[in-house]
Formats: C-alpha cells, structure tokens, sequence
C-alpha cells in the first residue's frame, strides 16, 4: 500500500512541509511556500542546474528534519518512514553531496557551497 493510499492528505501535506523545510535548511536556503515553488525553481535550466543541485543539507539533518515532520503527521510505522524519506532522498531534495552540488554550481559560474559554509575570515 503506498503512502498516499494508507495516509492520504496528510501525506501530501508532510511531503510539503518536508521538501519546503529541507530547503529552507539548505545551505543557500531558499523559501518555497509549496511544491509549484520547488517546480519553478527547477524548470529554468539555463538559470543553473537543477534546484537539488543548487543547496546542499546533509543527510543527518535531512533525516532527523524528516522524522520530526513524520512524527507530527502520525507517520510512525518504519516501513512508512523508510519510504517517504526514498521518496524524498530520490525526489528533489537537497543534495547530501557537498562535492557534487560545488561542481554543479562551479559548472554555471555559480559560488561552491563549500565557500558559504566556510567561517568569515578564513580561506582555504
């Protein structure tokens, strides 16, 4: 049974929250009020590369960013929570790659993340 099957509307409304939060977390952040947002963001491919390669979150705090929605949205079963967090991971997620998102940026002239994640004052 798939998720919208047993969850219906409230998963929509979590998987939502969960890709709008994830990139409001993401490192650039970026604020999208719903799913129509994210898809703009993505559709201009001569503005960059695509959005998941645009902001970089780590898996850690994408996870425990997920588990946290899930949880307020009843999505308790494990088997549950495994598939919506594939569904995220291999959806448009921020990319939990810090090299591959830099590449990707540098590919359109655009500051690795590497640099924005870097304390003022120090260089590398």
């Amino acid at each position: 049974m798939s998720l919208e099957d047993r969850y219906g509307e409230d998963w929509e409304e979590a998987y939502t929250d969960i890709m709008t939060g994830l990139y409001d977390e993401a490192t650039p952040g970026v604020q999208l009020d719903s799913l129509d947002d994210l898809v703009e963001e993505a559709d201009d491919p001569d503005e960059g590369p695509p959005i998941y390669l645009r902001h970089f979150l780590d898996e850690d705090t994408q996870e425990v960013f997920m588990e946290e929605v899930l949880e307020e949205y009843r999505i308790e079963r494990e088997y549950d929570q495994f598939q919506a967090k594939k569904a995220v991971f291999l959806g448009a997620g921020p990319s939990t790659s810090l090299d591959t998102v830099d590449r990707a940026r540098e590919d359109y002239g655009l500051e690795p993340v590497s640099e924005m994640l870097e304390p003022e004052g120090e260089s590398t």
